[in-house]
C-alpha cells in the first residue's frame, strides 16, 4: 500500500495564535484564535501586562505552562475577578460580568494549549513515513478516495466495508474497488445534513439488517434526522423500515447539528440527535433534538424508558442537554455506553451515558460562542453532568472507537476519538468511568472523521484532505 500522502512539506498547522484558523466542519463557520470579543477583553484589560500573544511582560506568561496561582478554569476566573493584591494585578469582579469572565478564561485557555500544540507538531511528524507513539509505530496507508464528505463506516462480516457519503451516496468497498448502493432514499443534502451513519444489525449474517442515519425533509422542506433499515442485494437497497422519524411539528428549517450515531446493546439501539441549532431545545423533553434515544431494533418504544409517561415528553429518549453528539460506542469491558459531542468555542466533551440523566447544554457549558462573547458563566450546576473529559480549545469530535483488536496491543480497549477541526486522532486511557489521559497518536493528516477497528487489528480512518475524502489504515510497524 502506498502513503496516505507526504507530510514532509506541510507547514505546521499549528502557528501563532493571531494567524491560526479553526475550520469548523461542524457549524460551517470560520473564527481565528485571537479574535471576537474574548480577544478584545483581553487586549483592553489584560494584554498591557501580558503581553500581545500572552507570552509575559509586567506580569507572568500565560502560555508557558506554568501557573503560580493554580491554572484550572475556576483558579483562573477567580484570579481574574479578585486579582492578585500582592501581585500588583487588580481585580476585575466589578469591571467584568460573570459571563465575560467565563469568555477571558476560554480565550486563556485556547491560546496555551496552541502554545503547547507547537511543540508537539515537530514530535508528530513522521520520519520516513513512520509515527511514533508512546507506545506503538505505524504507518497511514491510504486505501481508496472518495468524492465528497464520507461520514461512516461499518465492516461487513467477510472484511470488506459500507461507507457513507453525505450527499446521499453508500458505497460497498471490497477487494479496492469501491461500488455504489442504488435506490436509496432522497436524503436532505444540505448544511451539516445528508446520509450519515451506516451500522449493520448484530445478527447481521442472519438477518441482513442494514441501518442508516440521515437527514430527512419534510413537505415544506424542513429537517430532521431519521433512522431506517434495509437489506442490500446486489448493492440496491430494498425492503426498507422506519425505525424512528420525529414528531412531524419538531422539524426544523436549519441545517447544522443532526448529530447521528448508532450503538446496538441487548436488542435495543441507541441514537443521537443534535440540538439542530437550537440550544434550548436540548432541555425541553417535549422536542427530539438535543438527545440520546433508545428504541428496540425494530422502532418499538421500550417500556422502561426512563421519559414514558411523563407529561409531554417524547417516550423515546434516553437523556437529554446535548449539543451535536456525533460519536458513541459501547466499553466492551463494561458495557457502558460513551459518547463525544461537539461544544462551542471550546467544550467539546466526552460523556459516559446514564439513562435519564441531563448534560447540561446549554445551562452549562465550557464553552463560549464562535465570536468571543459568552454563552454562560456556568460550568456546573445541580442536576446536572459533567464531561467525563473535555477539550479547550474544540477539536471538532466527532467518531469515537473503543479499539478491540490486536495490532496495537498497548491500546487494547482505549478509546480512539477522531478530530476534524484539530486533525487530531486521540486516544484515551479510560478506567472504571474516569478518562485517565489522553494522547494525541495522529496529526495533521487531514479531517478524520471515523475511526473503527478493523478485523485485522489493523485502525481505519475516514480522512477529507485537500477536499478530497480517503479511506485510510493504521498499520503498525514494529
Amino acid at each position: 500500500m502506498k502513503p496516505c500522502f507526504d507530510l514532509s512539506s506541510k507547514s505546521p498547522i499549528f502557528v501563532s495564535f493571531a494567524a491560526t484558523a479553526f475550520f469548523f466542519s461542524t457549524v460551517g463557520a470560520q473564527y481565528a484564535i485571537g479574535t471576537g470579543e474574548a480577544a478584545d477583553l483581553y487586549q483592553q484589560h489584560c494584554m498591557v501586562c501580558h503581553g500581545g500573544e500572552l507570552e509575559g511582560g509586567l506580569g507572568s506568561s500565560l502560555v508557558d505552562g506554568k501557573w503560580i496561582y493554580g491554572g484550572s478554569h475556576l483558579e483562573i476566573a477567580q484570579t481574574i475577578k479578585g486579582g492578585l493584591p500582592d501581585a500588583g494585578m487588580e481585580g476585575f469582579g466589578s469591571t467584568l460580568s460573570a459571563e465575560q469572565i467565563r469568555s477571558l478564561v476560554i480565550y486563556v485557555q485556547e491560546v496555551a494549549q496552541m502554545a503547547a500544540l507547537e511543540s508537539l507538531e515537530e514530535e508528530l511528524r513522521p520520519a520516513s513515513g513512520v509515527y511514533q507513539t508512546e507506545h506503538h509505530r505505524f504507518r497511514l496507508e491510504a486505501l481508496t478516495e472518495i468524492e465528497g464528505v464520507p461520514w461512516s463506516l461499518a465492516f461487513l462480516p467477510d472484511g470488506s466495508m459500507y461507507v457513507t457519503e453525505r450527499g446521499g451516496e453508500l458505497y460497498h468497498f471490497e477487494a479496492g474497488v469501491l461500488n455504489p448502493v442504488s435506490g436509496l432514499p432522497r436524503v436532505r443534502a444540505r448544511g451539516q445534513g445528508g446520509l450519515m451513519e451506516v451500522a449493520l444489525h448484530p445478527n447481521y449474517s442472519e438477518n441482513g439488517w442494514v441501518y442508516l442515519g440521515y437527514s430527512h425533509a419534510n413537505h415544506s422542506g424542513d429537517g430532521m434526522t431519521r433512522v431506517i433499515r434495509g437489506k442490500i442485494t446486489d448493492q440496491r437497497w430494498g425492503s426498507e423500515e422506519v425505525i424512528y422519524s420525529a414528531p412531524k411539528g419538531s422539524y426544523i428549517s436549519t441545517t447544522r447539528h443532526f448529530g447521528t450515531r448508532f450503538v446496538f446493546k441487548d436488542g435495543y439501539l441507541f441514537f443521537a440527535i443534535g440540538d439542530r441549532g437550537e440550544k434550548q431545545d436540548a432541555q425541553d423533553l417535549s422536542k427530539p433534538n438535543g438527545k440520546m434515544h433508545r428504541v428496540y431494533d425494530d422502532g418499538r418504544v421500550p417500556e422502561d424508558n426512563p421519559f414514558l409517561g411523563v407529561e409531554d415528553a417524547l417516550p423515546t429518549i434516553w437523556t437529554y442537554g446535548h449539543r451535536n453528539p456525533q460519536g458513541m460506542d459501547l466499553d466492551p469491558r463494561t458495557g457502558e455506553l460513551w459518547s463525544t459531542e461537539h461544544g462551542p468555542r471550546g467544550g467539546d466533551e466526552t460523556n459516559l451515558i446514564k439513562r435519564g440523566l441531563n448534560y447540561g447544554w446549554p445551562v452549562i457549558t465550557y464553552g463560549m460562542n464562535y465570536n468571543g462573547t459568552p454563552i454562560t458563566d456556568k460550568t456546573e450546576q445541580a442536576g446536572m453532568e459533567q464531561p467525563a473529559h473535555f477539550w479547550t480549545p474544540s477539536i471538532a469530535v466527532c467518531g469515537i472507537d473503543f479499539y478491540e483488536g490486536d495490532g496495537f496491543p498497548a491500546w487494547k480497549h482505549d478509546l480512539l476519538v477522531s478530530g476534524m477541526a484539530s486533525q487530531q486522532l486521540h486516544r484515551l486511557v479510560i478506567e472504571g468511568s474516569e478518562v485517565v489521559s489522553d494522547e494525541i497518536i495522529l496529526k495533521n493528516a487531514g479531517v478524520i472523521r471515523d475511526v473503527e477497528s478493523g478485523p485485522d487489528g489493523f485502525i481505519y480512518l475516514l480522512l477529507i484532505t485537500d477536499g478530497q475524502g480517503r479511506v485510510c489504515r493504521l498499520v503498525p510497524v514494529d
